[in-house]
């Protein structure tokens, strides 16, 4: 019997603790009672805890590893997936009505950003680390910038717009409520996890710290317990080896995991947790570092990445936004200079649906010396065509197949990857050319649509609410079009001016 784990990381959005897992594992099962060839043996197993939490929503409480999913490999082998969760989407920030305005304002004026090259602990060399340099670049900035400004004037119009149908409805519907959530839950993780100031709630977790520096101690907490299965534990729960499966968001929080330091890995960690490891370090650690060292560590405690790393078999990850990050926010995604000390490198599988809008390959990260590759990740980019819109691109990488589609779907190639079979590429869908078609046209026809649709609704207020004689229609069209475009430019220009003197007087000139 292969016994392995999968360590599954969610991306944004208002998620409940083991909802993505269950997402997974449900459509890993779902896969193979859809294969004949491994149909009869295909089971799912649930492990459940005596004691219920009181006050709790769920029925039942379910150990940090609740489901297993097990069946008979093809050739003879058994092999039990053991489901692990990185859960991170309680450490948002509450819903506020100031919060909401800062992340407004934060929307539209996100071109105005400052480029954050260097962190407040010093350059990634003292760290024995690398990052991408394509924000160091002039013209690439530039082009950046331009991109964020158009975003932002798109935001403009969509925030205006809902907010004019919540006071014609006289909040009947409760549109403008309903989208702050949804702005919140959604580009709020984005903010959160880029944000430079230290949280100032009471959260024990998170107080005196950046959001993103908890959210990766939940990850390496949970990379250093799965490790720690493969080499020790009782026989019956000991592992052969463990993947990482990440989406959207997630794919930040488990790349900064695996980059970060020998040195820094153990500031993450309790007390208790830190006792079981005790390892050493040639070097003592920087003085300055993030988070900071407690004092129960010496300057030469550390975790030895190969130790860590050895019985990672793969790492997936799926729309993902590194690249993004590579290009805004480089000191957030710097590359690990030392490499994982695994005995082979790890491959590091990044798939991309062609429609998804905030998936993208990975091209902006170039290997770090003295490590090989990535940081001993060896890369391969899959562009898939398999959506036809981009309102299901980012949410259905996932999905089993159809009685109706093919049967070779990701999931179905995650299945053969972890019997220990090369990773194999899933069919398209649809052609790759008409992926793209439909993704460039729905970008420029959806800002259309939006601003027309904004333009239309001040025509009727215009006609039902003022007290003056309406005009024609194709007149008042282009007038309040034009109109609408110089206030969408001049309220967002406005905004990201203002966002980039303020960076600048509180951080100063960018590295």
């Amino acid at each position: 019997m292969r016994r392995i784990a999968v360590l599954v990381v969610h991306g944004i959005g208002e998620q409940k603790r083991f909802e993505f897992l269950e997402t997974i594992a449900s459509n890993v099962y779902r896969a193979l009672r859809r294969d004949p060839r491994r149909r009869a043996k295909a089971h799912i197993e649930l492990r459940r805890e005596d004691q219920i939490t009181r006050g709790a929503d769920a029925a039942e409480n379910w150990r940090v590893a609740p489901a297993v999913v097990g069946w008979q490999v093809p050739a003879g082998e058994g092999i039990e997936v053991q489901f692990r969760e990185v859960y991170w989407a309680d450490l948002d920030l509450p819903v506020s009505w100031r919060g909401t305005f800062k992340l407004l304002g934060w929307a539209l004026g996100v071109s105005g950003l400052r480029f954050f090259t260097d962190p407040a602990v010093g350059p990634a060399s003292k760290h024995g680390m690398c990052e991408p340099n394509y924000a160091r670049k002039g013209w690439a900035r530039l082009w950046v910038r331009t991109r964020l400004f158009l975003v932002s004037l798109l935001f403009f119009y969509i925030v205006i717009s809902v907010f004019f149908l919540d006071w014609l409805l006289l909040r009947r519907v409760s549109l403008f409520s309903a989208f702050r959530r949804l702005v919140h839950n959604y580009l709020g993780d984005v903010k959160l996890y880029q944000d430079w100031f230290v949280r100032n709630d009471d959260r024990l977790e998170t107080v005196e710290k950046k959001s993103r520096v908890a959210i990766r101690g939940r990850m390496i907490r949970a990379l250093v317990a799965t490790a720690a299965q493969v080499y020790g534990g009782r026989q019956s729960e000991r592992l052969d080896g463990y993947y990482i499966l990440s989406h959207s968001l997630g794919t930040v929080v488990a790349f900064n995991g695996l980059m970060e330091t020998a040195l820094a890995l153990p500031n993450y960690l309790g007390r208790e947790e830190w006792t079981k490891l005790k390892q050493r370090y040639p070097a003592p650690a920087p003085k300055m570092q993030m988070p900071v060292r407690p004092p129960w560590l010496k300057a030469n405690d550390a975790i030895h990445r190969g130790r860590l790393f050895d019985g990672l078999e793969g790492f997936v990850t799926i729309g993902s936004p590194l690249d993004k990050f590579a290009a805004l926010w480089p000191c957030i995604v710097r590359i690990n200079g030392q490499a994982m000390g695994a005995r082979r490198r790890v491959p590091w599988i990044n798939v991309t649906d062609l429609q998804d809008i905030v998936g993208s390959s990975i091209d902006l990260f170039e290997p770090c010396p003295p490590a090989p590759g990535i940081s001993g990740l060896e890369k391969t980019e899959v562009a898939w065509a398999d959506q036809l819109t981009l309102a299901s691109a980012h949410t259905s990488y996932w999905t089993a197949k159809r009685r109706s589609q093919r049967p070779d779907r990701l999931i179905e190639k995650l299945l053969s990857w972890f019997e220990g079979n090369a990773f194999e590429r899933p069919q398209d869908r649809i052609s790759p050319m008409l992926a793209k078609l439909i993704y460039w046209v729905s970008l420029i026809v959806l800002p259309a649509v939006i601003l027309l649709g904004f333009v239309s609704l001040l025509w009727w207020i215009r006609v039902e609410y003022l007290p003056f004689p309406s005009i024609a229609y194709m007149s008042f069209l282009g007038e309040a079009s034009y109109w609408a475009l110089i206030a969408g430019f001049a309220v967002v220009a406005a905004v990201s001016l203002g966002r980039w003197l303020w960076e600048r007087l509180k951080l100063g000139r960018p590295a």
